[in-house]
């Protein structure tokens, strides 16, 4: 092409291939504007314009090297995903791809959603360690706000002590020293599987933008307010990247606009092939996510109290969780991770076709519409109307701090779960059982609790409550709730979940730690059955079972095997592992990598954490109703709240039971007597918790109740099976969910309250009303259902004021539950702690 400029034929020449006016545009004005700055500096013209062109030339240089280096990498995913690939059944072998399958074959287990738990847990389970042996883990969880400020500014001193003054906290200097160290470590991880991600001088973290603050109300206004914000907090070195014929606005409104649509926050790409072209590439995107460079830490904090997401020490986890989860996705879907998915349903499309498997099609075309990728790759749900998805994001946190109070009770049946779990690990159930005690008391026998905690912590288990995340047990509702978080997990410390889930979690991982331990001196022929099928699942297999069984560490009077210890394995015991193109490292990482898989994946089912596929076919629900109406996706987000547990509950027990290897009939029943028992006793806890007299034994209705409440349905505890659903609640609007259920019930004391006002004729079926508006918002109080606290509220409170509304309510009450729950009170709901 010739061109009116004789520069831009020049620089064709020296490209050696014919480029774009709009390309040369671009390069030519990156050079002015880098010559620019040198010239500042005191450079001549000529000298600027040689040494902008020498950096320009290198850093083409680079990003040839790491495109050539990507797409070699992303053709060597497409083989291997290729292999997975079982023809005339393409949807369950993509599907597995992603969320895993439930067979028992090789490496069925080994998903990107795995992975992504794995990486995850890699790295987060050691850094808990080092934090915990440094003294400063309890400083930080505390999430004091000047405490955090200080670890803040202690990280941006790392690089340069002279950019700013010591705080003087010893502690918080301990702490950036550690994050800082991890934060490298999964930049490091993040390179490894094709990201180019610098050191960058000053580095805090990852910043965290609250999608909702940044946006405001989408005005201009929203916009200048965000600029005028961040703008003079803004080191010059954040346009120094720009494109050339970028100014500084269009820049940053292009930021506010990616920030403000939640754009910034998930692993997709779209060019499944080539390296850093395409705008979304994966690879690119976390390469070059640091875009806001501020001048202080100072600064960077005062971005992150106005727009960002909680606490500096939330800012640093999260941003570790999303780059292991980005390493494992680009590990198992190449750098472009989205079209690299897409173009494999494209194939499968094609083959089913060539076959004429018309239904297949469908199916895959079904896949590639669901929302498991973004589950997955955790892109971010956008909100289809802001009000709308604020109101039903505080309606979902204030169901659980009304409503789950009791919920530590509802979680008995964990015990059989892992029990369950364990046994197909090949733990006998009695020792399974034995073990969850120990797990909830650990003084019980061991002799060592700071050391079993010190490996629980190199596990990587046991981690939910001090990352802020009980609550997803329950939910999977991902909308973004700020400080109300805060709130919900003060809430499960209170009640005892957040003890009762990290101790079970921690228990679960050790047992399966330990019991690989002890196999240690074991062929793999020799191993339990279910232990040898449960590994197979992960991939692990004879060869890579005798390079693993090398690595045994004896703690707390036990022996273990540690997914941290395959890292110091010696270069001759991997050897038998290493295949054409690999190195010693590669297969120390993935051992490492297939260990955490293993163990987080089965302490994650123990859990019974909502499961990749229930979350995804909740969300397309609600998705699709979003694009009808915002309201009507906001009412399916509403209706599924509580519901993801015993979904995932139900998918779980019948994918291991009766799925994995054919149906396991000793499992199926130990699974229905064991959690119908614990059920049974879990109702009866929380009915002599309130007040009442235990259930009848001899009653079908109590074991039924006990069935449901342990098979899954506990979680919507009271809800489901307490008092208000027999008293007042349609079928329907307990199908409908918590809040729609609420909102019936207020609708029938307005009407009653209407009725009385104009003297209805029907208004003498009104006549407690009153009573039943105190019943109703007494369910209404935040942390007045937690046991103990909402036995003081009725006999000191609410029971009181109903009689003095409607006096012999409580009597009538009394008798109505005798009769239609054969269940009479320990406590009259009668007697008043302040006499007649």
């Amino acid at each position: 092409m010739t061109h009116e400029n004789p520069c831009y034929s020049e620089a064709e020449k020296a490209a050696g291939r014919e480029m774009s006016k709009a390309e040369l545009d671009e390069m030519f004005g990156r050079l002015e504007k880098e010559a620019g700055r040198y010239m500042k500096q005191g450079l001549s013209p000529r000298e600027a314009l040689e040494k902008a062109g020498a950096r320009m030339a290198d850093e083409e240089r680079l990003a040839a090297i790491i495109e050539a280096n990507a797409r070699k990498k992303n053709l060597i995913v497409r083989a291997a995903l290729r292999r997975r690939i079982v023809p005339g059944d393409e949807v369950a072998s993509l599907e597995g791809i992603l969320a895993g399958k439930q067979t028992g074959e090789h490496g069925a287990a080994l998903s990107v959603d795995a992975s992504s738990h794995a990486r995850t847990a890699q790295l987060l389970g050691p850094l808990m360690h080092d934090l915990d042996k440094a003294g400063v883990f309890r400083a930080l969880l505390k999430r004091d706000e000047q405490f955090d400020a200080d670890v803040a500014r202690e990280m941006w001193r790392l690089d340069d002590p002279k950019s700013g003054a010591p705080t003087g906290n010893r502690l918080a200097a301990e702490a950036a020293r550690i994050l800082s160290g991890y934060q490298d470590t999964v930049r490091l991880m993040q390179n490894r599987q094709g990201a180019w991600i610098g050191k960058v001088d000053h580095y805090v973290t990852r910043q965290s933008h609250d999608m909702w603050k940044i946006r405001g109300d989408g005005s201009d206004r929203a916009y200048q307010n965000w600029r005028d914000t961040i703008l003079p907090l803004l080191d010059d070195r954040t346009f120094e990247m720009m494109p050339a014929r970028q100014s500084k606005e269009d820049f940053l409104r292009n930021v506010w606009l990616n920030l403000s649509t939640g754009e910034h926050d998930n692993a997709n790409g779209r060019d499944w092939l080539s390296g850093f072209r395409g705008t979304s590439n994966l690879a690119k995107k976390v390469s070059q996510n640091r875009v806001l460079h501020f001048k202080d830490a100072d600064g960077w904090l005062a971005y992150n109290r106005k727009f960002g997401q909680g606490h500096v020490v939330d800012s640093i986890f999260k941003g570790l969780i999303s780059g292991a989860r980005n390493a494992a996705v680009m590990g198992d879907l190449g750098t472009n991770p989205e079209n690299m998915f897409r173009s494999m349903i494209e194939e499968s499309v094609q083959a089913a076709r060539e076959r004429a498997d018309a239904r297949m099609v469908d199916r895959l075309r079904r896949l590639e519409r669901s929302a498991l990728l973004d589950i997955v790759t955790g892109r971010g749900r956008q909100p289809a109307n802001k009000t709308v998805e604020t109101i039903g994001a505080y309606a979902h946190a204030w169901n659980q701090i009304t409503k789950l109070g009791g919920v530590m009770i509802s979680s008995l049946p964990d015990l059989a779960i892992n029990a369950a779990v364990l046994r197909h690990n090949g733990v006998p159930l009695l020792e399974s059982y034995w073990n969850s005690l120990k797990a909830l008391a650990p003084g019980l026998s061991s002799k060592n609790p700071s050391e079993r905690k010190e490996i629980a912590r190199l596990l990587g288990v046991g981690l939910q409550g001090h990352l802020g995340s009980v609550m997803s047990r329950f939910s999977a509702n991902d909308a973004p709730l700020g400080k109300m978080s805060d709130l919900i997990n003060k809430f499960y410390r209170i009640n005892g979940l957040q003890y009762w889930t990290d101790s079970l979690s921690e228990g679960v991982g050790m047992m399966l730690s330990h019991n690989l331990g002890r196999n240690a001196g074991l062929s793999y022929e020799a191993l339990d059955g279910k232990l040898r099928a449960s590994l197979q699942r992960f991939g692990i297999t004879r060869p890579e079972w005798d390079v693993m069984r090398q690595a045994v560490r004896t703690a707390a009077g036990e022996d273990h095997i540690l997914p941290s210890e395959m890292g110091r394995l010696s270069d001759g015991a991997v050897a038998p592992l290493i295949e054409k193109g690999q190195t010693a490292d590669d297969v120390r990482d993935s051992l490492t990598r297939k260990l955490y898989a293993y163990i987080t994946d089965q302490t994650r089912e123990g859990m019974t954490e909502p499961d990749v596929r229930t979350q995804a076919k909740f969300r397309a629900f609600s998705n699709r109703l979003d694009d009808v109406n915002p309201l009507l996706g906001q009412a399916a987000r509403l209706m599924l709240q509580f519901k993801s547990f015993p979904a995932s509950h139900i998918r779980r027990f019948y994918q291991r039971e009766v799925q994995r290897n054919g149906l396991d009939l000793p499992g199926i029943i130990h699974m229905i007597a064991a959690t119908t028992v614990l059920g049974y006793v879990a109702m009866q806890a929380k009915a002599i918790l309130a007040g009442k007299e235990p259930r009848d034994a001899g009653d079908v209705r109590t074991w039924m109740s006990a069935m449901a409440q342990g098979g899954g349905a506990g979680i919507y505890g009271d809800f489901l099976f307490g008092q208000q659903n027999r008293i007042g609640n349609s079928a329907l609007e307990t199908l409908a969910g918590p809040t729609i259920a609420d909102m019936a019930k207020l609708a029938g004391i307005f009407t009653a309250t209407r009725d009385e006002l104009v003297g209805s004729p029907d208004a003498e079926k009104a006549r407690t009303y009153l009573a039943d508006l105190v019943r109703f918002a007494s369910g209404q109080i935040p942390f007045g259902n937690i046991p103990g606290i909402n036995a003081a509220l009725k006999y000191g409170v609410i029971y009181r004021l109903q009689d003095m509304i409607n006096p012999g309510y409580t009597a009538r009450y009394e008798k109505l539950v005798q009769r239609s729950q054969g269940q009479g009170f320990l406590v009259s709901p009668t007697w008043s702690p302040y006499g007649r």
